[in-house]
């Protein structure tokens, strides 16, 4: 029983939404990061006046710590599978970002390949 190799076209049809959704998601957590930052800034501005007791400053910063503690680390997390993603596809397809790398099973040193550019130099 053998399994039949999906057509070039389609392993790169694939390899281009999948690089297209990690660069999506680097995107989008980066504007999650930049909506952050707005909104820590007029929480501040709004903390400092005069108009909301102390109690109820203080509870909202704390709060407010919290959430952007675990939404960071959820950032953070975004990205690493972003990131880590477009290396898993490199190293499997030989594809990574709209450059070519060479898979290890390809090339005459393993390590060479996963640190190398798509330049090769052979002699």
């Amino acid at each position: 029983m053998s399994t039949a190799q999906p057509p070039r076209e389609s392993v790169d049809q694939f390899l281009k939404a999948s690089d297209e959704l990690m660069k999506m998601g680097v995107t989008f957590s980066g504007n999650i990061d930049v909506a952050l930052d707005d909104f820590k800034l007029r929480l501040e501005g709004f903390l400092k006046t005069n108009f909301l007791e102390r109690a109820v400053a203080e509870m909202l910063t704390h709060s407010f710590s919290e959430f952007e503690r675990d939404l960071r680390t959820n950032l953070v997390g975004i990205n690493k599978i972003c990131t880590e993603g477009g290396q898993w596809y490199a190293f499997c397809f030989g594809s990574a970002l709209g450059r070519d790398v060479h898979p290890p099973a390809s090339s005459d040193s393993k390590q060479g390949s996963a640190s190398k550019p798509s330049t090769s130099q052979e002699g």
